[in-house]
């Protein structure tokens, strides 16, 4: 029998209202989108493999990344404005929380014990991507590909009253659809900004926006959510 009492929001705009809106920033480091971090020194050295083909600078390799970059600095900076909770998910992949199946995927991709290690630039936040100590912004470190596996992710959000997950971050078919994919589990509306996320081609990234939007909730575009939040949500 459906509950009636409960309230449904079907809108775009109603799921997006920032009272009850967490900006969800999943693995923007260092070691993703920074040149310097891994991935960029392994594009520049041109050390390609099946895992990361690109080879050259980072952001012409791979120019999602940038977009993406852009993107998130005037996303994160009107969620700032609006009020809405900002979450900053970030990997932490230290050879203690490593399992051996998952050992055996890193070691194949020569991630295993230099990816994202605690303490270094890697595993740094990128550029001004990253908490300013407000109340309203929140670290969760993962371990995993999804940020709600053996993290205190749901409890950070169910605590703040949130009712709708706001994703970005790298990479879209790996570690943000994990992540998506939970919150739609968990009865979160998740609403993916597709400029706000990258992966290593176009082709990747638009399959994974398809599965998104036709299994979890709407895709839109970091413009969009802004036009709404500037029309006086709240």
């Amino acid at each position: 029998m459906a509950m009636e009492h409960q309230e449904v929001l079907r809108t775009l705009e109603e799921q997006i209202q920032p009272k009850h809106t967490a900006l969800v920033i999943v693995d923007v480091q260092n070691d993703f989108v920074h040149p310097q971090g891994l991935y960029g020194t392994w594009s520049e050295k041109g050390e390609a493999t099946s895992f990361f083909p690109g080879a050259g600078h980072l952001w012409e390799a791979y120019p999602l990344i940038p977009r993406a970059l852009k993107g998130l600095e005037s996303l994160l900076q009107a969620a700032r404005e609006a009020g809405a909770l900002r979450v900053f998910v970030r990997a932490i992949y230290n050879p203690e929380y490593i399992s051996p199946p998952m050992r055996v995927l890193f070691e194949e991709h020569g991630l295993y014990g230099v990816q994202c290690q605690a303490g270094t630039f890697g595993a740094d936040f990128y550029g001004d991507i990253r908490p300013d100590g407000s109340e309203r912004e929140v670290v969760v470190s993962k371990h995993r590909l999804s940020g709600f596996w053996g993290t205190d992710l749901d409890l950070v959000l169910r605590s703040n009253g949130i009712k709708t997950v706001l994703m970005t971050g790298t990479a879209t078919s790996g570690c943000v659809e994990s992540t998506s994919r939970d919150a739609s589990f968990a009865d979160y509306y998740t609403v993916t900004v597709e400029d706000c996320c990258a992966d290593r081609g176009q082709d990747r990234q638009d399959f994974s926006m398809r599965a998104m939007g036709w299994g979890f909730g709407y895709v839109t575009s970091s413009e969009e959510v802004r036009r709404i939040w500037s029309s006086g949500g709240s």
